[in-house]
């Protein structure tokens, strides 16, 4: 096959579009998620597996969602009482911010009572529960009620648990991905309030200890963790999708004995979102990985067939032989400011500072700095008397996340100094201690060939600066400089 160079200069364009795909970042500010699981009821038959499926459901959305782990509320067995349940339901509710997303995972056991004048309310049960229901379980109005009152902008509800009386306006088709325009960006700016639960009234819960899960939870991780739910290859699995994927699953597992329901608690036309990121494709199974580079291929072999109608259409004279179209992907994974060693540096006219640095966890940094200074320490002196100063510095930082690109510092550090005169009489030696605060700034990351990330620090250094007396003697007199500095970072992620 021939293209025309013109042409095929179109081609590293295409593939770049194609390459970039949408992050997590670019739809939610935060994640929040509050998960339940109860095993040992006090007055309810036990169940088997649901504190294990709670965990599951935490460890996927830390190492698959990118969801920060101290946004997320754990409860299990004697913790998940009806006051704690309903506690934590409203705390994630305040916490979460206008463009951050909710997501609430219950397993455990459900109830539904009949009204007297018709009709039926649906219940969740908390470790606690007894037979007064009203009293002591949490009424699926509530939740809805909770959920309205958070400005949050999606919450989505997955309920491993069988009940009637689903508090819901009805269960919608939602928007057709083919027939609106800019389908994604609707779905991802306005509201949603969502809910997928394991089955409705007269349903069991299906577990078995060959899947160590309940019959939902287990499609829920394949469908989530394994990206089995992404029907349409997009990248991106919305609530809808998920829903659809477990309705067909769970129903095959359970052999026709429950089957799950997706409902809108509200008219919002939002949909909850899971962004599949490049990064976790060690997570997926060799069947998932096979289908996705099949879908792949497909859409590249797309773009080089529209490159060679183009061709056809300009007729040319003198094709270039089309280079090989095995390309790969070139795209964006993983989070910032995660696991990393990195090196900083920064150079002006007065000071040169070089740094090494260690990320060991998600808030504790170490590193090692070597700083160069010309004429930093005053003195009192006749005449001029210039100096170096060389600094080595052991610095431990704390540090918090936010918006995924941005850190906050704070931390403090030791180091040994040397000061230099032109008249060496005067050299003296010292070990300096700073407070450092300060902001880190990420702006690119790249994975191919080695995976890389870009930024800054903004730091603001407060130490003990000594000065030259009028006798020639280092003084320190308890006065704080403020110094200021910008690194610039390279990092290489573990």
């Amino acid at each position: 096959m021939f293209v025309n160079y013109s042409m095929y200069k179109l081609l590293p364009i295409l593939l770049f579009a194609y390459g970039l795909a949408i992050t997590t970042a670019d739809i939610y500010d935060n994640s929040w998620a509050l998960i339940i699981g109860i095993d040992k009821y006090q007055n309810v038959q036990s169940l088997d597996y649901a504190v294990n499926d709670a965990k599951d459901i935490q460890n996927m959305l830390v190492g698959k969602f990118q969801f920060p782990k101290d946004n997320i509320r754990l409860l299990i067995n004697e913790e998940a009482t009806q006051a704690s349940i309903l506690q934590e339901f409203s705390n994630i509710t305040k916490k979460a911010g206008t463009n951050d997303r909710v997501l609430i995972f219950f397993a455990g056991h459900g109830k539904t009572e009949d009204l007297p004048a018709g009709g039926e309310i649906g219940y969740l049960l908390p470790v606690d529960a007894n037979d007064d229901l009203y009293l002591s379980s949490i009424n699926m109005d509530e939740i809805k009620t909770l959920s309205l009152r958070s400005e949050a902008k999606h919450i989505l509800y997955l309920i491993d648990a069988c009940y009637g009386g689903i508090a819901s306006v009805g269960a919608r088709g939602g928007l057709d991905v083919k027939s609106t325009p800019d389908y994604l960006q609707k779905i991802t700016q306005d509201k949603a309030r969502q809910m997928i639960s394991a089955g409705g009234r007269g349903e069991e819960v299906v577990e078995k200890a060959e899947w160590g899960h309940s019959a939902f939870t287990k499609n829920l991780l394949s469908g989530l963790r394994d990206s089995k739910a992404d029907t349409d290859s997009d990248g991106i699995i919305t609530a809808q999708e998920l829903g659809t994927y477990l309705k067909r699953k769970v129903t095959i597992d359970s052999n026709n004995q429950q089957t799950p329901k997706t409902r809108f608690l509200s008219s919002d036309e939002g949909e909850f979102v899971f962004v599949l990121s490049e990064a976790n494709n060690a997570t997926k199974t060799n069947a998932a990985l096979a289908e996705d580079n099949n879908s792949r291929d497909e859409q590249l072999d797309l773009i080089l067939s529209k490159l060679n109608e183009l061709e056809s259409q300009k007729n040319l004279d003198t094709p270039v032989k089309k280079q090989n179209n095995n390309i790969e992907n070139v795209g964006m994974s993983g989070p910032y400011w995660q696991k990393e060693f990195g090196a900083g540096f920064m150079s002006t006219s007065t000071n040169t500072t070089l740094e090494l640095y260690n990320i060991i966890n998600d808030h504790l940094e170490i590193s090692l700095q070597y700083e160069h200074f010309i004429d930093k320490i005053s003195s009192s002196l006749s005449g001029t008397h210039s100096n170096q100063m060389h600094v080595g510095q052991l610095s431990l930082i704390y540090s918090y996340v936010f918006k995924e690109r941005y850190r906050l510092l704070l931390g403090g550090g030791l180091g040994y100094a040397q000061v230099l005169w032109a008249d060496s009489s005067h050299d003296f030696n010292y070990f300096k201690t700073s407070a450092i605060g300060g902001l880190g700034m990420k702006f690119i990351k790249i994975t191919k060939p080695i995976s890389t990330q870009i930024g800054c620090k903004l730091l603001f250094e407060l130490s003990d600066q000594p000065h030259l007396d009028e006798n020639g003697k280092a003084i320190f007199d308890n006065k704080i400089e403020i110094e200021p500095k910008i690194i610039f970072l390279i990092s290489f992620p573990k």
